[in-house]
């Protein structure tokens, strides 16, 4: 299976687009009124944003995407025919931000998405090139402390 993804650099440089990453698996794929709906009933309260999705609870804040990433919706343009066949992606919008939602819950350090980009800055720490010079030094450091 191959995948395109089609890209108008116009699009990717939008960054207006207001995203929600929520705890639901809904089956739609329409048009939603979301500001109407959803927006409207937002509440900024303790420092979080509250609401509601038929009527579950739902806390959430608003998080920026990492700077080293960009954040893009894609939209496919048909569906497959079967798993083998070519998905072709149009980049639909980008963004900066996007609000996080939990089910009940504050949003915190343990979540999913906080554990992924807390894993992502480590491989990029461990990633760095480290000079013979570096290691050098760090390996008569460690023999003075013997």
């Amino acid at each position: 299976m191959s995948i395109t993804i089609e890209v108008n650099s116009s699009q990717i440089n939008k960054d207006k687009l207001d995203m929600h990453f929520l705890p639901a698996n809904i089956k739609g794929d329409g048009e939603a009124n979301v500001e109407q709906y959803f927006t409207a009933y937002t509440r900024k309260e303790n420092g979080f944003l509250t609401n509601a999705l038929r009527g579950y609870p739902l806390q959430g804040e608003t998080k920026k995407v990492p700077e080293t990433f960009k954040g893009i919706v894609l939209q496919e343009t048909r569906k497959p025919l079967d798993e083998e066949a070519e998905r072709i992606l149009r980049v639909k919008g980008a963004f900066k931000e996007f609000t996080y939602w939990n089910y009940d819950k504050i949003p915190s350090a343990s979540d999913g998405y906080s554990q992924a980009l807390q894993i992502v800055e480590i491989a990029d720490v461990m990633s760095e090139p480290i000079s013979e010079k570096d290691v050098l030094k760090e390996m008569k450091e460690n023999e003075s402390e013997k």
